[in-house]
């Protein structure tokens, strides 16, 4: 997949794939990993034990942000192009937010987990440095929680030992960020897109999900949870079961913050669930932070078209 322009591309000339691919971002890919289960509590605990890994859901977050660039240098080759590759821009949007807020909501399982998170996270902040405000600092904060001052990778081998396995290590990352290719994802599993699927992604973008059933089925989730945490003796798999649980239910409210408004009905739906997020108080304050960063990201894919309504010019 080309992940930069050639001097003499041309949008008009890009060889577009005939087929019609399923595209899923990786917040919606979570929904695959529910499990049939004897009750919901142990279908949760489940659900939580077997969520992705870190490294390749941050390959494809920056293979898109390498597409947007790609498209971006593109249009002002071609400035007549931008209504025909708009809905792909906006599609290749929402796949790369919905990589980079799954990287910080999901758990770290590994060092390589802690790898890609640490590595994001300090790019988040130092993208909130550059280009935000106070506010926008403080929210990257939030969003990222506790990082070590000095990047556990940039520690200085002792030894040869020590100096191969750093060059091993940083060498299996680099691979593993490194999007597989289309004959090696499993059918209907996320993986990275490129200008050339451009028909695809306007058919992802072109349809959104229903923001509504997401806001019923995180309420649901959330008050299983507040259910399971007020149980007297709560076992390891309760524990699990409210922490797949808060993960699930915390996606489906990042997807609604990040996909834009298209009618009265989505307003209200997004409306009621900042009211939602802002009033939970009891869970971690990260998660509320993904939330707005989100809501952020949506409301700024709402306001490039008069197709889309922005929140905060209503409510």
């Amino acid at each position: 997949m080309k992940t930069t322009a050639r001097r003499d591309e041309l949008l008009s000339t890009i060889a577009i794939d005939p087929s019609l691919h399923h595209v899923i971002d990786d917040l919606a890919a979570l929904e695959r990993l529910i499990p049939a289960a004897p009750s919901e509590a142990e279908s949760l605990a489940i659900f939580r034990n077997q969520l992705p890994g870190l490294l390749e859901i941050r390959g494809r977050g920056q293979a898109h942000t390498e597409q947007v660039r790609r498209l971006i240098l593109l249009l002002a080759r071609e400035k007549g192009q931008v209504e025909r590759w708009i809905d792909v821009a906006n599609a290749l949007t929402i796949l790369t937010n919905a990589s980079n807020l799954a990287l910080l909501l999901l758990p770290t399982r590994s060092e390589d987990d802690v790898w890609a998170r640490e590595q994001f996270g300090r790019n988040l902040l130092r993208h909130a440095r550059r280009n935000g405000d106070g506010e926008d600092i403080a929210l990257a904060r939030r969003a990222v929680g506790d990082l070590p001052q000095r990047p556990a990778h940039l520690a200085l081998p002792t030894n040869a030992g020590a100096v191969a396995e750093m060059i091993e290590t940083m060498a299996r990352r680099v691979g593993a960020l490194r999007p597989k290719p289309a004959d090696m994802t499993e059918p209907g599993a996320p993986r990275a897109w490129g200008l050339e699927q451009a028909d695809s992604l306007k058919v992802y973008f072109a349809a959104a999900p229903d923001l509504a059933d997401l806001l019923d089925g995180a309420r649901h989730l959330l008050a299983r949870i507040d259910d399971l945490r007020r149980g007297n003796q709560p076992t390891g798999m309760d524990d699990a079961a409210i922490d797949g649980g808060q993960i699930l239910a915390y996606a489906r409210l990042i997807r609604i913050a990040l996909w834009p408004a298209r009618n009265a009905a989505d307003v209200a739906t997004k409306i009621a669930t900042r009211d939602l997020v802002r009033s939970r108080d009891t869970d971690p304050d990260r998660l509320g932070a993904l939330w707005e960063i989100a809501f952020g990201q949506g409301e700024t894919v709402a306001g490039q078209s008069n197709r889309f309504l922005n929140i905060d010019e209503i409510g």
